[in-house]
């Protein structure tokens, strides 16, 4: 039996990413189902469940990988020179993000699910977690290097301001998701008004 390639199941896992993401945009996730989400892919149920057990696992994927491509755009902000302030790094994420598929809509109903979902709910947590570290180490350089902070107040300084700013990139999910993507501007200009006292 031929090996299948890095490329393969990279190719596989986009295809039945898109198909749970156009399902979850047309039914919603709650009333979407596994059955659903195969019959979009064009798949057989066995292809699928070799790569996602559950819907949830799936759409925590997508999400995953949206939030972690953002992390890497944060990343190659941070290392510019000079380094971007937060009123312009933070609306530049939040821009990137509602360029994707998942965000907003999607996202929004996955979080209230993992409010009632447990596994959803840890698994939600360890993403957020994961987000609000890179945020926290951007906000650390930014302040070491800009505002002259030694590192360990920077650092200091950094997790404290992190929760808020990642609800600034929460708030503007669920506003775009109920108002629409024409909120985006305003609410970018609010934001970046905020965050210009950073």
């Amino acid at each position: 039996m031929p090996k299948v390639s890095d490329e393969h199941r990279a190719a596989m896992r986009e295809r039945i990413q898109g198909a749970a993401l156009a399902c979850v945009a047309h039914k919603g996730f709650s009333n979407v189902s596994m059955a659903d989400i195969i019959a979009e892919a064009g798949l057989s149920a066995g292809a699928v469940y070799v790569y996602y057990r559950s819907k949830e696992e799936l759409v925590v994927d997508v999400g995953r990988r949206v939030f972690q491509e953002r992390m890497t755009a944060l990343e190659r902000l941070r290392d510019q020179d000079p380094m971007p302030a937060p009123a312009e790094a933070i609306p530049a994420l939040m821009l990137g993000l509602i360029e994707t598929e998942f965000f907003p809509g999607v996202a929004v109903q996955v979080w209230g699910e993992a409010v009632r979902n447990d596994s959803l709910s840890e698994i939600g947590r360890g993403i957020l977690d994961e987000i609000g570290g890179h945020i926290e180490a951007y906000l650390a350089l930014w302040l070491s290097s800009a505002r002259g902070l030694d590192r360990a107040e920077a650092a200091a300084e950094g997790r404290r301001l992190a929760p808020a700013v990642m609800g600034i990139i929460q708030g503007f999910a669920i506003q775009s998701a109920l108002r629409g993507h024409e909120f985006a501007g305003y609410y970018i200009d609010s934001a970046r008004a905020l965050l210009a006292s950073l």
